[in-house]
């Protein structure tokens, strides 16, 4: 393909997946506060809709073409066989819980933290949350994102399939990942915690409360790196038994 072809691809599929992740995000959060899961019964910021949205909108701008462009230039390039599947969707999907761990560390040191301000304007999450980020940051996330895919490429153990399974579930997670209530029924483990998911209470604390939790989607580097708060498993059974934190510095248990 050309790369305005290759460009207008790779923005249909992001915007696409946004879309998704924001209905089903939405859908969910209501429906799981109605059931009365929501984890922090405080208003948002004024303004912090209009501002999530722009955030948004500008995280496609720099994540698409860097996409594009990877695929343009073939260090994104796709293997056959069952095993560059699997390994298309894991190594991403875990590689980026790495990276992004430093990452999002560093941005909460005082040089960095300009660009991170932008995405905690929101003390309580929404599903837009998820990609509102200064532009600058937005480039640790492509480096987090297809850091990993590129260095699988190059081994010749990049999957399609699996590669694609992985944006689905990174978008659509990231923003339903942001909703103010655990949409999902089950409740989380030590154990779920670390290998599959987070409990979505689990990242709204980060939020709430700024200098933890500084991993997404699982807790295996906050629980290796001792950045967890104790609580958060109170915190979890608590939404989940229709008791919201009514303060966003409130503590269980303590």
């Amino acid at each position: 393909m050309s790369f305005p072809v290759l460009l207008l691809a790779c923005a249909l599929v992001c915007l696409a997946l946004t879309a998704v992740g924001l209905v089903l995000g939405y859908v969910s959060e209501r429906r799981a506060s109605a059931l009365g899961r929501t984890v922090f019964a405080v208003k948002l910021a004024p303004g912090q809709v209009a501002h999530e949205a722009l955030g948004t909108a500008l995280f496609q701008v720099v994540f698409v073409p860097v996409l594009a462009l990877a695929f343009a230039t073939g260090v994104l390039r796709f293997s056959q066989g069952w095993a560059a599947q699997l390994l298309g969707f894991a190594v991403p999907w875990y590689g980026f819980q790495a990276v992004y761990y430093w990452i999002h560390r560093a941005m909460h040191m005082k040089p960095l933290f300009w660009m991170h301000r932008w995405h905690h304007v929101s003390h309580v999450t929404t599903p837009m949350t998820g990609f509102s980020m200064h532009p600058v940051e937005s480039l640790g996330w492509c480096m987090g994102m297809l850091g990993p895919a590129v260095a699988l490429a190059q081994l010749g153990l990049l999957g399609a399939w699996g590669f694609g399974v992985f944006l689905a579930v990174f978008f659509v997670g990231n923003i339903a990942g942001h909703a103010n209530a655990e949409i999902f029924p089950v409740r989380a483990t030590r154990l779920s915690s670390i290998l599959t998911s987070n409990p979505i209470s689990y990242h709204s604390l980060h939020h709430a409360r700024f200098d933890g939790h500084y991993g997404f989607g699982v807790a295996s580097m906050d629980w290796l790196f001792g950045t967890e708060w104790k609580d958060w498993k109170a915190v979890h059974e608590r939404v989940m038994d229709g008791r919201p934190l009514t303060r966003l510095g409130e503590r269980v248990g303590e």
